[in-house]
This record gives C-alpha cells, structure tokens and sequence, in this order.
C-alpha cells in the first residue's frame, strides 16, 4: 500500500509561488514527490523556490508571469505543460489586497482603480489561471485537481476589507461552479480559506506585541496560523485521500469561526462584548 498523500508521477503548477503561502506549498508538493513550475511576477523569487526545490533533490522548473494578463496566464500554463510533460494539479494562490490607494479600508472611500486592483489580483488573476489549466487537463483526459487559495474573509464579512473580502467570496463560488463544470473531466475543485497566517503580507498587523495578543487571543487554539498549517490542508486536497472531495472551501481559522465574535470578545477581554457583536 503505497504511503498516504504522495504524490508521484504528479505534475503541479503553483501559482503565487514566490513567497509565503504558495512558496510553502510548493515545497511541500515536492516533499511528496511531485514535479512542480513555481509561477509568480518576480523572477527572483521564484527562481529561488525553485532553487530550494532543487536542492531538496526534487523536480522543479519556475516562471516569472503576472496571471492577471491572459495571455501571460495561458502562456505560463502551456510553458508548464510542456516543461513537466502534462499537469496534474493547479495550486491557484495569486492574490493580494490590492496595490492601489484605497483597497483596504471604509468601502465608501473606495476609488475605481483599487476595485480594479483588488479583484484583478484575487478574480481575474486566479480565474485566468483555472481557465487555462483546466483546458490542458480536459484535453489531457486523465482528470485532476485545482485547488485555489481564498480567504476566511470571503465567508464572513470584515469591516475594513470589504473589497477583499468580495473578491475571495467571488473565487469560493466559482470554486463550486468549476467543479460543477469539470466534474465529468476527472477534475476536482476546491479551495481553502485561510484566516490570519503569518507572511510577509500580515506582518505589518503584528508587529505591536500587545496588539498581537488580543489577535491570538480570539484563536481558541492560542496562535496565529503558518504556511505550513495551509499548505497541509492543500496536499489533502490535492492527493488521491481527497478523490471524492469536489467544490468545497475548507477553512482554515484555529477555531476561530466555531461560535460568535460576542463570544470571542468575551473570552479575549473577560468583559461584556460591545453591543454591535451581541
């Protein structure tokens, strides 16, 4: 019986790759024994994971593209394809909260340009990249699986983030509908949805130690997720063990969502919650 979540003779594209979330997955396929094209915009980085990938004795190749151009997007998944020799498994993982004035913050204060921003980095750029790989797959016929990377704030609302937010909510329900779509190809389709990990990208948040406290505090398991806690929930997803698993969006929170914010305040601050979260 061959060792759970291997993943051999596997061929995997991992978008977002260069850091991160995406950077953790990669190497975790590879761990597992698939061969991996690390894609993200800075060549830099992603030569770099390929590098580590390398010289963990794995199979790597990498491209630097930005997915939100279409044909950047379909040209890195046929380069891919043609590299590995096929494609198995998409890991859609570009995203942001946008690199405009704007993106984050009252939605009221919004500007066109951080709209565009936000959703072309976390709709566009991930939905491109499925497009074109689910193309691939289909006229491969052997079936796969894509695993995209949302955001637990694509499932509950958070002031402040409403243009993410909607854009990850945007990514889960195409999740379901692609999966509707590709299910008689073979293809799975799923995603993961992600609370506070620590990257590069949330670092800003944490950096005051006190601060940082009363956000561990509401994790019923007391710290913060890695990249690593989300990178083992999509080799699942990508492996045979999940081959039954189709159009669903796993959260990924330390319990965080398992009861109210009323709750959560209380016992963060052992005091009444405030009125708006009762």
């Amino acid at each position: 019986m061959s060792e759970p979540f291997r993943l051999d003779d596997r061929r995997a594209v991992v978008t977002g790759a260069g850091r991160g979330i995406g950077r953790e997955v990669a190497l975790l396929l590879a761990r597992q024994g698939a061969q991996v094209t690390v894609v993200a915009r800075t060549a830099a980085d992603v030569e770099a994971v390929a590098g580590e990938i390398l010289g963990a004795g794995g199979t790597a190749h990498w491209i630097a593209a930005d997915c939100a151009d279409p044909a950047a997007a379909e040209q890195a998944v046929a380069e891919a394809v043609d590299r590995m020799g096929g494609l198995d498994i998409l890991v859609g993982n570009v995203g942001g909260w946008g690199d405009v004035p704007g993106s984050a913050g009252p939605l009221t204060e919004a500007t066109a340009a951080a709209i565009d921003s936000v959703f072309g980095m976390n709709v566009k750029a991930p939905l491109l990249t499925v497009m074109a790989a689910a193309r691939a797959m289909t006229a491969q016929g052997t079936g796969g699986a894509i695993v995209s990377t949302a955001s637990i704030d694509g499932l509950f609302p958070a002031p402040g983030e409403a243009l993410y937010g909607a854009a990850k909510a945007a990514l889960i329900s195409l999740t379901g509908a692609l999966a509707y779509e590709l299910g008689p190809s073979g293809i799975r389709v799923n995603a993961v949805a992600p609370a506070l990990i620590e990257t590069a990208m949330t670092q800003p948040w944490l950096t005051d130690q006190d601060d940082r406290q009363d956000r561990a505090s509401l994790y019923p398991l007391g710290r913060f997720g890695n990249p690593a806690d989300v990178a083992a929930a999509v080799l699942y997803l990508c492996s045979a063990q999940a081959g039954w698993i189709s159009g669903v969006t796993l959260p990924i929170h330390g319990g965080q969502q398992a009861t109210s914010d009323a709750f959560r305040w209380v016992r963060a601050h052992n005091a009444v919650p405030p009125r708006r979260l009762i």
